[in-house]
């Protein structure tokens, strides 16, 4: 079952109605000898959550700032070696922006 925004309220108050007819039939089941008919809960994940959900890890161990090319940069920049290349930063600019375009 998949929970979304939209039915995760009744998700919820379905489960509430649930632990409550549990808690109500508890003490009845132990008078008659035992649950009879309530299972357990359970969750299985599928192959490809358990992919998402490993990928996720990976990714989160990855740094979001790649702090060798900053401080190559850093150097460069203050001992003015660093280049600027007008036609490559617009040609990559125009580029970004069709591939945008097309995947919108």
């Amino acid at each position: 079952m998949e929970i979304s925004d939209k039915n995760q309220n009744v998700v919820i108050d379905a489960y509430v109605n649930q632990v409550q007819t549990r808690q109500k039939t508890a003490p009845l089941a132990g008078k008659t000898g035992g649950e009879q008919g309530i299972k357990e809960d359970t969750v299985v994940i599928s192959d490809a959550a358990r992919l998402i959900q490993e990928a996720q890890k990976q990714l989160q161990s990855v740094p979001d700032v790649r702090m060798e090319k900053v401080m190559d940069l850093r150097s460069r920049i203050e001992s003015g070696v660093y280049e600027i290349k007008p036609d490559a930063i617009a040609g990559k600019m125009i580029q970004e922006s069709l591939l945008n375009d097309l995947f919108k």
